[in-house]
């Protein structure tokens, strides 16, 4: 009666506490709680038939009837677990109190569930981390850009000094050019500086004009080139003939995507070949989506370092930025430029195996040039086949192009979905007969068929597509089998 009375007059406030109030008897039979335990332990009515061992397991025990309590939540507060109705737990904060005498007993147990601070301290926690990882990072790129902008300081200093004692023209005219050299270094690293902080600040910006896209690749290859010959590489560039001869884009940003790309191909890159292939994913009336792949055979990347070459600041272990130099900034500036033209970025490497970068752009169609819709059906454009692109300044190079545009082959032309995968399947196991008898040329023309059969809307399937032909101009046996599984398991996944 007293403990009725007692409740009634603190009904409001233990009715509204964040805390859990159970009332307990000698027996440990619950006999009174508020609405907040009922809530938490997904109990009602039946909680007076539950016993407070059945509620706080570690806290409560019975002893041949009696009922023993952990001194440690006695009088003071501790933490440990609630279980519900359902025997799920959650954490809690609990404080055990006990009134007794010779004639009466009261037990209260008051406890708060913690489990929404711990997830906050555990997010608090990684919060913590990655900020310590961060400071991490900048620090490692401080130090590396002040190593990065010492070198070419110290070299114009240097080479000024020597200007100034030389007497021979020729011997001034060198010296000139490799000042020039430095100040294109610095310039460089300034400018990559200058885009982080306009990325990082939300105020990059996309520039639309309207370019010749093969005079566009010829520029990139021809600024790259140089030094593709002067480490004895060999360079494949692959453009796609549907590619449509003028489009909308920033020139300029996708020419610095591209340039970053070749620069660490060559940068990590001593022997083997560098690629690079443009293939049209899609288009419509308004835009088309082009993939890029820059392949080399250097370094490759681990494992471990893969997942974190897009982060800023970052240049996979630290060795390599002691060895190759570089201010860790180039690739997440590449992401994020990707990115606002409405694309996507990945690698795709293996140490000692060299690395693929790839990426897709969304660029318009100039305005006289997009298909005309008449009677309902588009006229496609007319564009320059591979052959028409002017090279010939590119001497070096193996430039590998398709003679005609893919004939993309209509699901509805083809009897039927299992007749179509069927076709494929075919094709793919007379590729694996070429590879076993080293017949690479063969197998590349067999994987162009297969590149012309695969739908545009089947944009992964056509992506591994190039990837097999890419691995099969590398003659690398083990990639192709593995790309032609995959494949395989893609098409038995249409068939389904």
């Amino acid at each position: 009666m007293k403990l009725k009375k007692f409740i009634s007059k603190s009904d409001l406030l233990i009715e509204n506490t964040l805390e859990m109030y159970i009332f307990f008897d000698n027996t440990g039979r619950i006999i009174e709680c508020n609405i907040k335990a009922l809530n938490e332990l997904g109990y009602g009515e039946d909680i007076y038939h539950v016993t407070v061992d059945q509620i706080f397991k570690e806290i409560f025990d019975f002893n041949q009837d009696e009922m023993l309590i952990n001194t440690k939540s006695l009088d003071k507060t501790c933490e440990t677990v609630a279980y519900r109705k359902n025997q799920t737990c959650f954490p809690v904060i609990l404080r055990v109190a006990i009134k007794r005498d010779k004639k009466s007993f009261l037990g209260l147990c008051t406890a708060m569930n913690i489990q929404e601070k711990k997830e906050t301290l555990r997010e608090l926690g990684h919060a913590q981390q990655e900020l310590k990882a961060f400071q991490q990072n900048r620090n490692d790129m401080v130090a590396n850009i002040t190593h990065e902008l010492r070198t070419p300081v110290n070299g114009i200093m240097g080479l000024s000094n020597s200007l100034l004692e030389m007497d021979s023209k020729e011997k001034q005219k060198e010296t000139v050019n490799l000042i020039r050299d430095c100040c294109k270094n610095l310039n460089r690293i300034i400018n990559d500086l200058l885009d982080y902080s306009q990325i990082i600040n939300n105020k990059l910006r996309i520039r639309k004009k309207e370019f010749e896209f093969r005079k566009f690749i010829h520029d990139v290859i021809a600024v790259n080139q140089c030094k593709i010959d002067e480490k004895g590489l060999k360079l494949l560039v692959s453009v796609s003939s549907d590619i449509p001869d003028r489009l909308v884009g920033d020139e300029l940003r996708l020419a610095q995507v591209l340039n970053n790309l070749f620069s660490n191909a060559i940068k990590f890159t001593s022997e083997g070949q560098i690629a690079l292939e443009v293939v049209k994913l899609a288009q419509s009336e308004h835009d088309v989506e082009l993939f890029f792949m820059v392949i080399d055979t250097g370094i490759g990347i681990s494992a471990e370092d893969k997942d974190r070459m897009f982060q800023s600041f970052i240049q996979g272990d630290g060795s390599i930025s002691r060895k190759f130099g570089g201010t860790g900034l180039g690739l997440s500036l590449c992401k994020s430029l990707v990115e606002a033209m409405h694309g996507t970025m990945s690698v795709d490497s293996e140490k000692n195996k060299g690395s693929t970068f790839s990426f897709s752009v969304h660029l318009e169609l100039p305005i006289h040039s997009r298909n005309i819709i008449m009677r309902g059906k588009p006229i496609p454009i007319q564009n320059k086949t591979d052959d028409q692109m002017d090279m010939k300044d590119i001497s070096t190079s193996k430039i590998v192009t398709e003679k005609e545009p893919s004939q993309y082959i209509d699901n509805r032309a083809i009897e039927s979905t299992e007749e179509y995968v069927k076709n494929l399947d075919d094709t793919m196991d007379k590729i694996s007969i070429c590879l076993e008898l080293g017949s690479w040329d063969k197998a590349e023309k067999l994987a162009y068929f297969i590149k012309g059969q695969i739908p545009t809307e089947m944009e992964v399937l056509k992506k591994s597509v190039f990837r097999l032909l890419l691995a099969i101009r590398k003659e690398s046996y083990a990639e192709v089998k593995m790309i032609l599984t995959d494949i395989k398991a893609a098409m038995n996944g249409v068939m389904k």
